[in-house]
């Protein structure tokens, strides 16, 4: 009975967790939202029509004097609050987050800096006469008065203080002190505009309702977690007791390690994972040791930070074991997280990883041979691999300039190699009769979308059994053109043919250069391609 009654209480409490679950993530965030934006239209209909008179006329500050020791802090104080500086520091937080892989605070931040010009399009409009004050020559006093400008600029610039501390996953304390001084800076704010006499208590007011407002409305739009939010879901990710991840990364591709460290750790104890094994890949192991290292420790789930190398060396090792592999996209192409449609931000990609549903996807093993020594070797792909003239342009891409330029960095080697020298292939279908053309590249795709989000293969698909090959042997510059049209139609043109097949093989004339999923493997005169059907298991969106 004991037993049975435990069942119950626990099929109880997962039919509540699924309910919760189900609820719009940031609801809480969104509700204030709606609250504070609601209090803020009531607040102004109450200010602007003078019912809060009472207010500012009875209270009065007491006002500093300009020339006075406090007077001139209080205006070096607000000259530096003033919201001018606030939104240059919040939108290049923004920028900075973007770069880092943190995409939705960088879409949070964004929200909130247009809250600052919000607020000068409310103060323009309704042209609020400042008070009367012996600041009147000082640069805060230019605008209107309502909504106090400096204090709903303050505002946000708390709310982003304690938004960087949470995203960057500090602890508790630095929580805290962080929320302190935020707190702290909006309150000096207010009481320093309000005993220069830049602002009436009601434009203060005003000021922090649509401050707070907007700053929930961020937290909403940009699905960072607040500390509400995390106190309102705390019990909901508790179900995956006793499982452990690994996480295989490449260190070149992350600037702050300790970053990367401390939100894979936040989220996994969320999650009630056991402690996650870290292992890192070098120059001469793109990931192959580290994989077979993971599978030995019997992990439930290996996670993948790095590019495009690094996913097909883990994925070939894993490929017919059952482990899944998660993604965190941190390369420069990230095709296979772009065609499944994992989350390019990290934390997203995270949560992904640690609650999603397992996908079977196929994988492309291919032989190569080694004109230098005839020997054939064996490797796996996921995403693309291609002979002549794209493994060209993979070798002459600069890393450095992948860095700056990101995909940018392929075209430019693309028009290095604008006028490419053709070679004959002979390519064998599945088991039909083998065909002889001119061609600049051979290119076999796993998926479809390729680099900069364009369709190659619009009917390719990573767990469809098949591999798609296309044959380009463009004549003149214009026929890269037709390229454009033949994604856009469907319909292959002229100088571009694509087919499909579940195993096929290709033979040239003399070597050329061979790449696979991004990564140069040297020349070849042979490859012959079969799929390996349903081999591994992605975490992705979808079941």
């Amino acid at each position: 009975m004991r037993s049975r009654a435990a069942g119950e209480e626990v099929a109880a409490m997962s039919r509540v967790s699924a309910a919760l679950h189900a609820l719009p993530r940031h609801l809480p965030e969104a509700t204030l939202a709606a609250i504070f934006a609601l209090l803020f239209l009531l607040w102004s209909g109450l200010t602007l029509t003078g019912c809060t008179a009472v207010l500012d006329t009875h209270i009065h500050p007491p006002i500093l004097r300009p020339r006075s020791y406090l007077g001139q802090v209080a205006e070096a104080f607000s000259l530096i609050t003033h919201p001018f500086f606030i939104v240059v520091a919040i939108a290049g937080v923004a920028v900075f987050s973007f770069r880092r892989r943190m995409r939705r605070l960088s879409l949070a931040l964004t929200v909130a800096a247009m809250g600052i010009p919000l607020q000068t399009v409310l103060a323009f409009t309704t042209h609020r006469p400042r008070p009367h004050t012996a600041f009147a020559d000082s640069i805060s006093h230019i605008g209107g008065a309502y909504p106090a400008s400096h204090v709903t600029a303050m505002t946000l610039g708390a709310w982003v203080l304690v938004t960087l501390t949470r995203a960057h996953r500090r602890g508790t304390s630095s929580v805290a002190q962080w929320t302190t001084i935020g707190f702290g800076a909006v309150l000096l704010t207010t009481v320093c505009q309000w005993v220069m006499g830049l602002a009436h208590l009601s434009d203060i007011v005003g000021g922090l309702l649509l401050g707070i407002a907007v700053a929930n409305l961020a937290l909403s739009i940009g699905g960072v977690d607040s500390i509400l939010s995390a106190w309102a879901r705390m019990r909901l990710l508790r179900s995956s007791g006793g499982k452990r991840a690994a996480i295989i990364l490449n260190p070149v591709k992350f600037d702050d390690l300790s970053l990367l460290r401390r939100r894979v750790e936040a989220e996994v104890r969320a999650a009630r994972w056991n402690p996650t094994l870290w292992l890192e890949t070098t120059v001469d192991d793109p990931g192959h040791e580290p994989a077979r290292r993971a599978l030995q420790a019997g992990v439930d789930l290996v996670l993948v930070a790095g590019g495009d190398g690094t996913v097909r060396a883990v994925s070939s090792e894993l490929a017919g074991t059952g482990t899944p592999m998660a993604l965190l996209p941190a390369g420069t192409g990230n095709l296979l997280a772009r065609n499944l449609g994992v989350p390019l931000d990290t934390d997203a990609a995270l949560r992904l990883a640690l609650h999603g549903h397992a996908r079977a996807i196929d994988v492309v093993r291919c032989e190569t041979d080694n004109p230098d020594d005839d020997g054939i070797l064996t490797q796996r792909f996921v995403v693309m691999a291609g002979i002549g003239l794209d493994a060209q342009i993979m070798e002459n891409t600069s890393d450095d300039l992948k860095r700056v330029i990101r995909s940018g960095a392929y075209a430019l080697a693309a028009v290095q190699n604008a006028a490419p020298d053709p070679f004959t292939a002979t390519v064998t279908l599945d088991d039909g009769e083998p065909i002889e053309q001119q061609v600049v590249m051979a290119l076999l795709g796993n998926v479809g979308t390729i680099t900069a989000g364009v369709p190659l293969f619009p009917q390719a698909s990573p767990s469809d059994g098949k591999v798609d090959l296309m044959l380009a042997n463009p004549d003149r510059v214009v026929d890269w053109a037709r390229l454009g049209a033949q994604i856009l139609t469907g319909r292959d043109q002229e100088g571009f043919t694509t087919m499909r097949a579940s195993h096929l093989r290709i033979t040239t004339d003399r070597p050329v250069p061979f790449e696979i999923d991004g990564d140069i493997a040297g020349t070849t005169r042979s490859l012959a391609v079969e799929i390996e059907p349903g081999a591994l298991f992605v975490i992705a969106p979808g079941r």
